[in-house]
């Protein structure tokens, strides 16, 4: 051995059973935080993906600019793609017809086809003369790809050659209208046609017409785009700028209020992973350092100084290093691969597409980052304390420092093993902060989290009343008769057929003073009034009984904008109604507003005196599981052609909502077990650094029992000190979180102390303090005197 760091590796060897509980601290940080930030970077590429492949690879588009301007930003180095948009005639409000068939005509320059929307055909091409048609247009003109095709205007004929068809993926658009609006959502009697912008001003301008052009743009990968994206609204303030939020947020150039808010709570939520990963191995390096102080003085004593006491805790720290990062890095990016797994083969959906074999740069990095650089920060206290350990005091087996303590442990009202077991968790402020700081982050994390999975509960609901399939009215057509109802009831495949009537608009006068003249009526089928409770989708207060048939009484849907509440009276049609219950948000509208207009929800029986019709407006069919598309086909064949029919199974999936609960939960768990891992761990090593204290305290007659009680105060005090720290922060961040994720958007939910999650982790945390003790007081009873009183 040529110099005292060759005692590094010898010593790892000796102690390596205990160095076996920060090695595993250390392995478990960085796992965490491998983890969870590979996770999150593969669920947002997975995303962004998935966004780029079904709503277009693009980051912004600008309306109101000229050829001039768009050419000008085209011709950006910094910009990878752009082209023109535009559309008419989606609203029929135009005669543009191929074979009599209404048509959405579409103008689009070549990069639109090629590098931003990815539902044209590969082979197909968009040179002026050309045509791309909307899938439905095969069965409804009879065409394929290679046929001629004239288009009818004012103005005169055009013909065109087709090139092919718009994907019929329903990512895309469903036959019900839904889905990305630049695919043209033709539905009914309708074709959509894809031009190229030249053609299609063409049309436009020999028929005196003009649409509505947006300039697309899609920025290079190596683009800063915050910057770039500042400087075009500078040069075009003119210009209406509309973002692609996700893109944008994904690459942190957003400007959107929604994106904004969520910034901020990513931010904070991935600082608090990272500070409980160094809180993990602070405190366990302090307390394992803390251990062989003598150790360090006895060095002292043969030779080495401060400066090389230092040195060698900083080395031997970062030896620990050279097993555990890697090894957390190895099971962080391994569970990583395992949830894409199951993500792709058991979820499917929108993660079909993700790479399990991939590496994260960012987890990766985060984890070693974590794992060395908290290593070292925390080797430096413990090293400098090691290092003003004087020969002398090591030698004669003194304290700690050698220093007489201020303050001495009360004995008056307190046992003597509670008061010295208090005293030692207050004697030492940087361990008490380091552990009471690891739980108080635990429950932070675990207040913060409960905010997400009622986030999640908002924005991806289970509704009782969500349906497969709609049928609805046409505009101008018949509504729909109950024989109807019962008809596809007993078709096979159906579950359960409900209904709803409307009424718009009916004038009405409020015993309360309301700035509206007029209120919509909703009936609901009694199977509907039933689920409002269920769904948790009624105010307290209310009576929902006096609701079923013809009692006179109706609901409201709350509002805070609608000056309405239990007891209030309606009068309408002659009639007066009685409010009897308050309904917690808008079910028909996306962000649960009605935007001061007054809602009525009422019986099919109160609806049909009222207005005096029996007919509904929308029908609901809920599909059996083991229901085929020749089951929903049949009941789209009946309806076909009389009423709007609406296929919404798809929406139905649930794989989104499974797996951020897998996500939430799955942390929530992981928040869990940090706590118990933190609380045995830093007891164990707070045990094993006052050993020797405790086999004198044997020796002079300290039962078993007493040695017990001792650490269970120890214990306490850590836990108590924790909770309150914990409970003091997680209760306001946990509000503040609400505030910018939920009620920012949903303002009908507002924040209430989360009493079951506090009772839920203070349990917990109290359950894995007293499990805490009993390991480290069972050794030590365990343990000869003179044993204790020797050890190292």
């Amino acid at each position: 051995m040529k110099s005292y760091l060759g005692l590094i590796p010898i010593s790892a060897k000796v102690r390596r059973r205990q160095n076996r509980m920060t090695l595993s601290c250390i392995i478990f940080a960085v796992f965490l935080v491998t983890g969870i930030f590979s996770i999150g970077d593969m669920l947002v590429r997975a995303e962004t993906d998935n966004v780029r492949k079904h709503g277009g690879n693009w980051h912004i588009n600008l309306e109101n600019i000229s050829e001039e301007e768009a050419a000008s930003i085209a011709g950006r180095p910094d910009v990878a793609a752009a082209s023109w948009f535009d559309m008419v005639n989606m609203d029929k409000d135009r005669d543009y017809t191929i074979d009599g068939i209404q048509t959405v005509l579409c103008g689009v320059e070549e990069p639109f086809r090629t590098d931003i929307m990815t539902y044209f055909p590969q082979d197909a091409s968009l040179k002026e003369g050309e045509a791309i048609l909307t899938p439905n247009a095969r069965a409804l003109l009879g065409v394929s790809e290679g046929d001629t095709v004239t288009l009818k205007s004012p103005a005169g004929n055009y013909r065109f050659l087709i090139t092919g068809f718009r994907s019929g993926d329903s990512h895309y658009a469903t036959d019900s209208g839904v889905g990305e609006t630049t695919a043209l959502l033709v539905k009914g009697e309708q074709v959509g046609m894809f031009l190229h912008v030249n053609s299609f001003r063409e049309i436009l301008s020999a028929n005196g017409d003009r649409g509505n052009p947006a300039y697309y743009v899609q920025f290079s990968a190596k683009a800063r785009i915050k910057r770039t994206l500042a400087g075009i609204k500078e040069q075009f303030p003119e210009a209406k700028i509309n973002e692609h939020m996700i893109l944008l947020a994904a690459a942190g150039a957003s400007e959107n209020r929604t994106a904004k808010n969520i910034y901020a709570p990513i931010i904070l939520l991935s600082l608090f992973v990272l500070l409980a990963g160094v809180l993990m191995i602070s405190g366990s390096l302090s307390s394992a350092i803390a251990q062989r102080t003598q150790f360090f003085g006895m060095m002292r004593c043969i030779g080495m100084s401060k400066k090389q006491v230092i040195l060698f805790v900083e080395l031997e720290a970062l030896n620990w290093c050279k097993t555990a990062v890697p090894a957390g890095i190895i099971l962080g990016t391994a569970a990583t691969w395992i949830l894409v797994f199951l993500l792709q083969y058991f979820v499917g959906g929108e993660f079909t597409g993700m790479t399990a074999i991939r590496l994260s740069p960012v987890g990766i990095i985060s984890g070693a980052v974590v794992g060395i650089l908290t290593v070292l920060l925390a080797a430096r206290a413990p090293a400098k304390k090691a290092a003003k350990v004087s020969p002398a005091a090591a030698v004669s087996g003194i304290g700690d420092d050698g220093k007489q303590k201020k303050h001495r442990a009360n004995t008056k009202v307190l046992k003597i093993e509670t008061a010295l077991g208090a005293s030692h968790a207050l004697s030492s402020k940087r361990s008490l902060f380091l552990i009471a700081g690891s739980f108080a982050l635990s429950i932070i994390l675990f207040l913060c989290f409960c905010v997400l999975t009622e986030l999640f509960d908002i924005m991806l609901p289970i509704k009782s009343y969500s349906a497969d399939i709609d049928i609805s009215v046409m505009d101008g057509g018949e509504r729909i008769a109950p024989d109807l109802t019962e008809e596809i009831r007993g078709m096979n495949g159906v579950k359960r057929v409900f209904g709803r009537q409307y009424a718009a608009a009916v004038p009405a006068q409020f015993s309360a003073e309301v700035d509206r003249d007029a209120a919509d009526i909703i009936s609901y089928d009694d199977i509907q009034l039933d689920w409002i409770p269920k769904d948790g989708d009624m105010r307290k207060g209310g009576d929902l009984q006096t609701v079923y048939g013809d009692q006179g009484c109706v609901l409201c849907i709350w509002d805070k904008d609608v000056p309405l509440n239990v007891g209030d009276t309606v009068s309408l049609s002659g009639s007066t109604v009685k409010i009897t219950g308050m309904m917690t948000s808008n079910p028909f509208s996306n962000n649960g507003r009605t935007d001061g207009d007054v809602i009525l929800i009422c019986s099919r029986e109160t609806f049909i005196r009222l207005t005096k019709e029996v007919n509904y407006d929308i029908v609901c069919v809920q599909m059996a599981p083991g229901a085929t598309d020749e089951d929903a086909e049949a009941i789209h064949d009946l309806v076909r052609g009389r009423y709007e029919y609406s296929d919404r199974r798809e929406e139905a999936d649930q794989s989104t909502r499974f797996v951020f609960e897998l996500f939430v939960y799955g942390f929530l768990s992981i928040i869990a077990l940090i706590t118990v891992l933190n609380i045995v761990n830093s007891i164990s090593m707070s045990v094993s650094a006052r050993i020797r204290q405790y086999g004198v305290m044997r020796a002079v007659g300290m039962d078993g029992r007493q040695l017990t009680g001792m650490i269970a105060a120890e214990t306490a005090v850590y836990a108590i000190t924790g909770c309150i720290a914990g409970c003091g922060a997680g209760l306001p961040l946990s509000r503040l979180l609400y505030d910018k994720l939920v009620t920012a958007h949903f303002p009908y939910f507002t924040w209430t102390v989360p009493v079951i999650p506090v009772l839920i982790i203070l349990l917990f945390v109290f359950a894995a303090a007293l499990a805490a003790v009993w390991a480290p007081s069972k050794r030590i009873r365990e343990m000869a005197v003179t044993e204790t009183i020797s050890e190292l």
